[in-house]
């Protein structure tokens, strides 16, 4: 038999909807079709037969009856056949693959962590996905002034996403500050641009006056969404090391489609700044 735990039970039968006695949407000929194609196995044959004898109840049966490896193929191809990436179909995939792996019998609190991590991840890709929508809004919006200023609100929201303590515009004596966020226990100030055409030089010489008018350890990010110039990368990194480095739109685009994790992008550009003094990295480079 297989050794399923009351927890993982439960969280099986509120994904395949068995409350009613049915799983899934299968009729009760091509559930038997599935499970044989899947395991080989008659789910209607008089070995399974519990209960009421539902397709729910037979089901439940064959996780008493089977050992791991059966229960985890068929359960894999259960959840696989929903096309669900949601929350729940990977708390089934992650008991899938423990049952497959003859992996130990887990403890409750750590099952419930499980879930917990998973029901994070989920929330974050969908509040990505929302911020996906609103830049590409942005950028279709003719009021440039009016998109740079929700820049400002998108990306204090994006770096509160993954817990980067994002602090709000602010202002001291003679600047104005876009805002900053806290990475491995440092500072860095954060300015956004969204202009037409990379950025010049003297955008940048600004920046960096401001970063170095604040301590020996503060850093920045420049988002320039539309990149900065050759001459001005070249410039700014003559004669004095640089203290920031720049994201532009591709680099951001990536971050909020998940193909890249933004603390993991973050402490790989910090590592290029501090090991190479690039303040500029194509996005290829990151991921290899």
């Amino acid at each position: 038999m297989s050794d399923l735990t009351p927890v993982e039970r439960r969280k099986l039968e509120q994904f395949l909807g068995m409350e009613t006695g049915y799983v899934l949407n299968f009729s009760n000929r091509s559930f038997a079709e599935f499970v044989y194609d899947s395991t080989g196995r008659d789910i209607y044959d008089g070995l399974y037969n519990y209960g009421s004898g539902s397709k729910a109840n037979r089901l439940r049966a064959f996780w008493q009856k089977e050992n791991n490896a059966v229960v985890g193929k068929l359960l894999k191809d259960l959840v696989d056949s929903t096309e669900d990436n949601g929350a729940q179909a990977e708390m089934c995939r992650l008991i899938v693959t423990r049952l497959r792996e003859k992996a130990p019998t887990p403890h409750r609190p750590a099952l419930e962590e499980d879930d917990e991590r998973f029901e994070k991840k989920h929330r974050r890709s969908q509040e990505l996905r929302e911020l996906k929508e609103e830049f590409l809004q942005l950028a279709a919006d003719a009021d440039r002034n009016r998109a740079g200023l929700a820049l400002e609100t998108l990306l204090n929201r994006l770096f509160a996403i993954f817990d980067l303590e994002p602090r709000q515009p602010f202002r001291i004596v003679g600047e104005q500050i876009d805002g900053s966020f806290q990475l491995d226990g440092n500072i860095y100030l954060l300015e956004s641009k969204w202009e037409k055409e990379p950025l010049p030089e003297a955008p940048l010489l600004v920046f960096r006056g401001k970063i170095e008018g604040k301590s020996t350890f503060t850093r920045g990010v420049l988002i320039a969404l539309n990149d900065v110039s050759g001459p001005a990368r070249e410039a700014i990194t003559r004669g004095k090391p640089p203290c920031f480095f720049v994201i532009n739109g591709h680099d951001l685009m990536m971050v909020l489609s998940e193909v890249v994790n933004l603390p993991d992008f973050l402490r790989k550009r910090v590592r290029f700044l501090a090991e190479e003094g690039r303040v500029c990295v194509q996005f290829s480079e990151i991921l290899s």
